[in-house]
């Protein structure tokens, strides 16, 4: 990724994937310019067709600052904006918690690209057509609206389809059944995509059309089927209780063994394994996953203390924790299990994220 700046403190990346499309432009849109444009030599046509790359992509920029600037503005963090090969993405902290916020959010971008759609135009009226100016207000001017009609097609992960969302959200009072109903819809328009990309003309460039229709549809089914998957997440979210997920735990010294610490949390019936020092007091947490990868025959040689991370704060969770705290809480510092404790800081039990996981996915 390549920062290019900040907006209100939200990071601007291009992703390399951006020059692929950077350079196609170029190469189509050269001959254009170079037969719009009366006696400009080859070198500046296709120098003109990457400025033209370089400014749609900006566009592209705007957009998506459009669509940041009111979650800011709504109280909802934005982690980055990044600009790759199919478009561009605001990558927002947390959903919108009303149809209203939703709805503002999603049509923030296309109107930012219907206003560059416009001040392209007016430009446009003004400008010698067959200049390179005029040029690149012509290609200014539709590239930001098929950018603005596209995003407002009726299915996630486009602007139309969050548009959607919030309006069954609001009929329904439901958010899941307004994702259902945008993720349906977006599976079709990806599936719409993906036929125009198959019956493209043959020639070379329809065949490069038709590749990026594909690769674009691709996108837009995953994106949809992403966005319902987050959806049904969000609707467990609520009853999400760490008293419920809790393991029972045992505390071991640290000089133990692998092999004597799961014959001790064996018989003991625990599904955890803390160290603790001296005093009692827990220093590390055995990490399940590489407790696991240790070979039998090595177990009995194998300390505890090279399978278990040492207990940042991170790693530590109080018992209260619940819904969308609990999980911005794992997601903070990433881990195989957490100890909890109770609000007095004395051990409660472990949390495993494949419980937590399960949980969430619906599989228990």
């Amino acid at each position: 990724m390549v920062p290019v700046g900040r907006f209100f403190g939200v990071p601007v990346y291009f992703a390399p994937s951006w020059l692929i499309i950077a350079a196609l432009l170029t190469i189509y849109y050269g001959p254009i310019v170079r037969d719009a444009v009366p006696g400009v030599s080859d070198s500046t046509a296709y120098l003109v067709a990457f400025a033209y790359a370089v400014l749609f992509a900006l566009c592209v920029v705007a957009h998506e600052l459009g669509h940041t600037a009111v979650s800011l503005a709504l109280g909802t963090p934005v982690r980055r904006v990044v600009i790759f090969l199919l478009g561009g993405v605001s990558e927002i902290e947390r959903d919108p918690q009303r149809p209203r916020d939703e709805f503002l959010v999603a049509a923030a971008g296309p109107l930012v690209s219907i206003v560059l759609t416009g001040l392209a135009a007016l430009g446009y009226q003004f400008i010698d057509h067959a200049t390179i100016l005029g040029v690149l207000l012509a290609l200014l001017l539709w590239s930001n609206l098929v950018v603005a009609v596209f995003n407002l097609l009726p299915g996630l992960p486009l602007d139309g389809g969050r548009l959607l969302r919030a309006a069954v959200w609001t009929i329904a009072r439901s958010r899941l059944t307004g994702t259902r109903a945008a993720a349906w819809t977006g599976r079709a328009v990806a599936v719409a995509v993906a036929v125009s990309g198959l019956v493209a003309d043959r020639t070379s460039w329809g065949y490069t059309a038709g590749l990026l229709s594909i690769a674009l549809a691709a996108y837009l089914w995953f994106g949809a089927g992403q966005s319902l998957r987050a959806g049904e997440l969000l609707e467990r979210l609520p009853a999400l209780n760490l008293l419920e997920l809790l393991r029972p735990g045992l505390f071991v010294p640290p000089d133990l063994s692998v092999a004597e610490a799961l014959r001790r949390a064996w018989s003991g019936n625990a599904r955890g394994l803390v160290l603790v020092d001296s005093a009692a007091r827990p220093q590390a947490i055995v990490d399940e996953v590489m407790i696991g990868s240790v070979p039998p025959e090595r177990r009995p040689w194998t300390s505890l203390v090279e399978v278990a991370r040492p207990l940042e704060p991170g790693l530590v969770l109080t018992l209260g924790l619940s819904g969308e705290d609990l999980l911005a809480a794992v997601r903070a510092t990433p881990a195989h299990e957490y100890l909890v404790v109770n609000e007095d800081g004395s051990p409660a039990g472990i949390l495993a994220v494949t419980d937590l996981a399960a949980t969430l996915s619906g599989s228990t």
